[in-house]
């Protein structure tokens, strides 16, 4: 997916600020991120960059798929920037044959957690799970408020920084729902292990329905795995074990009765099958968890 940018380059973006390029720091599917220096202020930061202007004709859908997910990302960041403090501040940006988003730089979730999903205990102290829990349901909370629903929650689209805040990024499959409307019928993307049962239930053959309750089941299986120290799906070794579990599940999911008072009670509303009773953020935001830590 297009060239690897190598370190020493030098790019310049909208504002006309110039980036000089360090090294990498991941590849996704379609995008990869650099850790770079604005050669203006000295900061250094993260470069997001995505090739939107395939030349092999045979992937043209796939490249004008990509460019409308990088301008939905790129649209909705720049909406919340003044409005959620804890979505990824965005300093620059450029769109032409590469979208290259210039954003802040921290450490994913996922590396504060454990490298193997197995029941081996928690490596986050249980007042960082509650910092982090605090934070993330806030800013879901403020996604809501703004009719937006992120869709693909998971620790790779959350980082830390280094003062301990943590940061929603990565809104490419994002969608907004009419005032009155809580959840639409559209296609799935995302990650099956922490997707709801309600993303792949296809009555009929028509594609599922779902929206802002299904942000607040991935965000119950993300406090699961910081707290727990692992997934609850970790018994299940393939996506399609996953997603069959899922579209078949009757009960609410179980949930690991060695956890502390206050998150297992936040986890038996935030996992239930049925979508109706899950609470919204705002009712999840003043949950005694989310407010006192227990």
């Amino acid at each position: 997916m297009g060239d690897i940018f190598q370190p020493g380059k030098h790019l310049t973006l909208r504002n006309g600020n110039t980036y000089q390029i360090y090294g990498m720091l991941g590849m996704g599917l379609h995008s990869k991120v650099y850790t770079a220096r604005d050669n203006k202020t000295n900061q250094t930061l993260a470069l997001k960059v995505i090739d939107l202007n395939h030349k092999n004709m045979y992937v043209k859908a796939s490249t004008i798929s990509r460019r409308q997910s990088f301008q939905n990302e790129l649209r909705y960041l720049l909406r919340l920037q003044k409005t959620n403090p804890y979505i990824v501040r965005v300093f620059d940006y450029d769109i032409r044959n590469t979208g290259i988003i210039a954003m802040e730089q921290g450490l994913p979730l996922r590396q504060y957690l454990p490298k193997t999903n197995v029941p081996s205990g928690p490596l986050l102290h249980p007042s960082t799970v509650h910092q982090m829990w605090y934070q993330l349901v806030d800013g879901i909370r403020l996604l809501h408020q703004s009719r937006i629903v992120h869709s693909d929650l998971k620790p790779e689209n959350i980082i830390v920084l280094s003062n301990g805040q943590t940061k929603i990024i990565d809104l490419g499959v994002s969608f907004t729902l009419p005032r009155m409307v809580s959840a639409k019928r559209r296609i799935w993307a995302g990650t099956p292990d922490y997707s709801s049962p309600e993303m792949h239930r296809i009555p009929k053959g028509v594609v599922p329905k779902f929206g802002y309750k299904s942000d607040i089941w991935s965000l119950g299986i993300i406090l699961y795995e910081m707290a727990a120290g692992y997934r609850p799906l970790y018994g299940l070794s393939t996506n399609y074990e996953k997603i069959n579990y899922l579209r078949h599940l009757k009960h609410d999911l179980p949930i690991d009765q060695n956890l502390e008072k206050g998150v297992y009670n936040a986890l038996t509303q935030c996992l239930r099958v049925d979508p109706k009773h899950r609470p919204t953020a705002e009712q999840l935001f003043v949950h005694p968890y989310v407010v006192n830590g227990y």
